[in-house]
Parts: structure tokens; C-alpha cells; sequence
């Protein structure tokens, strides 16, 4: 499986990753400060967001980054911890539908793993780190040209911020966002 991103500016392309719509828990599209529950794709009503009836596409890097970083990839059996009971995850399409003579490798990320580990430093380099492998095909896409990624730690808090920039061929930043993870909760509030 394969996600292409191609500058629209160069390319005038009219099929892109579709756009995710964060949906609250009543259904309804969480508005700018809210939060989902559910995430869509919204369909396209009018001839300035796409072709009628297809999928609307107006931030398609910030649909692939989201597509990316919360998809979960399969992982390596040594990767499990007694936690995941034997759950390796993945796409059921990436057995079967990936040429690697391509270039073409699973899509997602083992953000997941690290769910339920206990919160340090050093799994806040690796979550970073994860999450840039898991947006590497955005580099091979030349979708931009360098990705960053850092993270805050709040121990007491139970937190983790990760940070991710993306620059493009000018040496601009083309997109930066954060994404907070609650890292446990063991009492059923999530």
C-alpha cells in the first residue's frame, strides 16, 4: 500500500489523501479546540472542495501525517511486551499488498506499543523516533524535505507532547503539530 502527496503546485493534482474529520462522541464534527472521538472522511458537496460525492482533500500533509502516525503498523513478534497478549496489529492489506521492489513498505506507526510503558526519557526519544520513521514516506514522496520531531515530558502528569515540524524544498515550515497522549490510565476514565 502505498500514500502518495504531491505538491499541488507543481503537479495541479486533483486525487489526494483524503482530509480526516474528527467526529465528537454525539456525531457531529468537532469544531477547532474540540475534541473527536471518531474520525471520518468527509465527503465533498460542492465543486470547490473536489470532485461531488468524492473525498474532500483541502490539508492532504496534514491528513497524511494523521494517517501515518495513528494507523497502526504490524510489528515483530519480539517487539510484544505480556501487555499486547500476542496482538501484533497491522493492516491485513500490508501481506499481501506491498512491492517492495517499489519501495513500498507497511504504512503506520508502533506508537501503539508504548502505550502502556512506563513514561521516561528514553521512551520519549523513542516515541520521536517512531514517529519519524512512521512519516518517512512523506520524505520518499518528496512530499517535504526534512521532518523534526521532539518531545515534553510531564512525569506527573502522566503526559507526553510530541512535536513534529515538516519543512519543504524552499527550507520553509510547511506543517507543525502537536499531539498530546494521556500516557495511562488504569482507571477506566478513558
Amino acid at each position: 500500500m502505498q500514500i502518495t502527496v504531491t505538491p499541488l503546485a507543481e503537479a495541479r493534482v486533483v486525487v489526494l489523501p483524503p482530509d480526516i474529520v474528527w467526529l465528537k462522541a454525539d456525531g457531529t464534527p468537532a469544531g477547532p479546540g474540540e475534541s473527536g472521538v471518531v474520525g471520518d472522511f468527509r465527503l465533498s458537496t460542492r465543486a470547490a472542495d473536489g470532485p461531488v460525492g468524492g473525498l474532500v482533500a483541502a490539508n492532504p500533509l496534514r491528513s497524511a501525517t494523521l494517517m501515518l502516525l495513528f494507523t497502526d503498523v504490524r510489528c515483530d513478534a519480539f517487539e510484544l511486551r505480556p501487555e499486547h497478549r500476542g496482538d501484533r496489529r497491522g493492516w491485513p492489506g500490508d501481506g499481501f499488498d506491498v512491492n517492495t521492489a517499489l519501495g513500498e513498505a507497511p504504512l503506520g506507526s508502533k506508537l501503539w506499543l508504548y502505550r502502556r510503558s512506563t513514561l521516561s526519557e528514553q521512551i520519549g526519544m523513542q516515541v520521536a523516533a517512531e514517529a519519524k520513521r512512521a512519516l518517512s514516506p512523506l520524505l520518499t514522496q518528496q512530499a517535504v524535505v526534512r521532518i523534526d520531531t521532539s518531545y515534553d515530558l510531564d512525569i506527573e502528569g502522566d503526559a507526553l507532547r510530541l512535536s513534529i515540524d515538516m519543512y519543504g524544498r524552499d527550507g520553509r515550515k510547511t506543517y507543525a503539530d502537536r499531539f498530546d497522549f494521556l500516557w495511562s490510565r488504569s482507571d477506566g476514565g478513558l
